[in-house]
């Protein structure tokens, strides 16, 4: 592997840590801190909530699932582009599995966080959107990378 390929490669392992850690962070919030948070970005989208007819609470409920499944839809994103960084001109079909697996992984530590921290809790049902979100984020850059490589196969 040349220079250039190896910092991509240690940058999109250190995106991943970077980004687990940013999702561990934010379980560690207490109940109180975390609702204020969420709330907070959820008064800048009052305006779409009503021209949906949603009420806040029910807002509050999905923005907070939606966040949950963005972020872990970017460490699936970031998850499948260090692990074929790192196999590039390798044939493997082990990237998707195990980018999958990881995140799964992480969710799971996610929501046992969780457990520990003042008026939050665990529930299963999160750890299946987060994983969700992972799988979407996995998918979309495994993709990508396909099309590219069949691309490049084409112009050869």
């Amino acid at each position: 592997m040349n220079d250039q390929k190896k910092q991509w490669h240690w940058a999109a392992y250190f995106a991943v840590v970077v980004c687990t850690l940013f999702i561990w962070h934010n379980s560690l919030m207490p109940a109180t801190e975390s609702s204020a948070q969420s709330m907070s970005v959820l008064h800048h989208l009052d305006a779409v909530l009503e021209w949906l007819g949603l009420p806040v609470t029910v807002g509050h409920s999905v923005l907070r699932k939606l966040a949950h499944m963005t972020e872990f839809a970017l460490l699936g994103v970031l998850w499948e582009a260090a692990l074929l960084a790192g196999n590039m001109g390798q044939k493997s079909g082990y990237s998707v599995q195990s980018a999958c697996t990881l995140c799964l992984l992480t969710a799971m530590v996610d929501e046992t966080i969780q457990v520990f921290v003042p008026g939050r809790g665990s529930q299963v049902t999160d750890v299946w959107i987060d994983f969700a979100g992972a799988c979407l984020g996995v998918l979309a850059v495994y993709a990508l990378f396909k099309v590219r490589t069949r691309k490049g196969m084409n112009e050869a």
